[in-house]
């Protein structure tokens, strides 16, 4: 098997916190790995074929030394995945709290530390198992957490199918290789215009990843919407709460915890998705359509 190129190997680069002079630094490296592999394949007529595979990937995270998770991922935005992560658990609470993440594929490590190093023993001792792709798992009372969405947005349904062809119209991994679930941020204007896309081996790692870079660019949720090809789970739910995104589309179906969960938080849930049909779950109000 051959990985594809793409891996930057770039040393880490310094962003700031703000726009003060004396504004804090975050040291932070882009150790994108190859989003494929080449292997060698027999068709159903028995001739060999050269066929692209996504890459997968182990990278633990140590947040101040301490090991937190090893998280499986294909690796196309592996900071903007830990950050996101470490802030949907309630690990980190602000981004000025970060010092440094560092990934370094050699040793499949990502050291993130901070300003003031303090072991998160006490959150990870209550631990969820959740329905995420394999096994995920939230720390914390997180369902305690959540406070509902409180949005007077509304979503066009001509606005809703310009996002989902923009999103069809995308070159991504699944057209080459299959077997990624893909996350998307779009404006909530007539236009949708994209703005972050993101593909994983599993819909949380990219959930997780579009909210380290909303948390990098200070974006909020409000007027967004989210996309995911994945189905929409209580986990999935909670973190469109912890953006602060209103309407959140799927590609696929939903769970019953799913469905109460965003009644009573206040995120429309829009299933079955595809351009010019879809299933609307939770706050329907919230769609609106030009009379015929």
């Amino acid at each position: 098997m051959t990985e594809t190129p793409g891996v930057d190997t770039d040393a880490p680069i310094e962003i700031p916190l703000g726009d003060a002079p004396d504004a804090p630094r975050l040291s932070i490296t882009r150790a994108r790995r190859p989003a494929t592999a080449t292997a060698q394949v027999l068709d159903h007529e028995g001739l060999p074929r050269e066929v692209e595979v996504p890459g997968e990937h182990a990278l633990t995270v140590y947040l101040d030394k301490h090991e937190v998770v090893t998280l499986m991922t294909l690796g196309q935005a592996p900071e903007a995945l830990i950050m996101g992560y470490l802030r949907n658990q309630g690990l980190v609470a602000s981004l000025t709290d970060l010092k440094s993440v560092h990934v370094d594929w050699s040793t499949g490590a990502c050291a993130v530390t901070t300003h003031s190093p303090r072991p998160p023993l006490e959150r990870m001792a209550k631990r969820t198992i959740t329905t995420g792709c394999g096994q995920g798992t939230m720390f914390g009372n997180w369902l305690d957490e959540l406070r509902p969405i409180a949005s007077e947005a509304t979503l066009p349904v001509a606005t809703l199918d310009t996002a989902l062809g923009r999103i069809l119209a995308l070159d991504t991994i699944y057209k080459r290789s299959g077997s990624v679930h893909g996350c998307a941020l779009l404006h909530n204007t007539p236009e949708a215009p994209l703005l972050y896309h993101v593909e994983d081996v599993g819909r949380h790692n990219a959930v997780d990843a579009i909210t380290g870079f909303m948390w990098l660019d200070e974006e909020t949720g409000a007027d967004k919407l989210f996309y995911t090809t994945g189905r929409l789970t209580s986990e999935m739910v909670m973190k469109a709460v912890q953006m602060g995104v209103p309407f959140l589309v799927s590609r696929s179906g939903l769970t019953q915890m799913a469905l109460t969960l965003a009644e009573e938080m206040g995120v429309t849930l829009i299933c079955r998705a595809r351009v010019g049909r879809h299933l609307v779950y939770t706050h329907p109000h919230r769609i609106t359509r030009i009379p015929e």
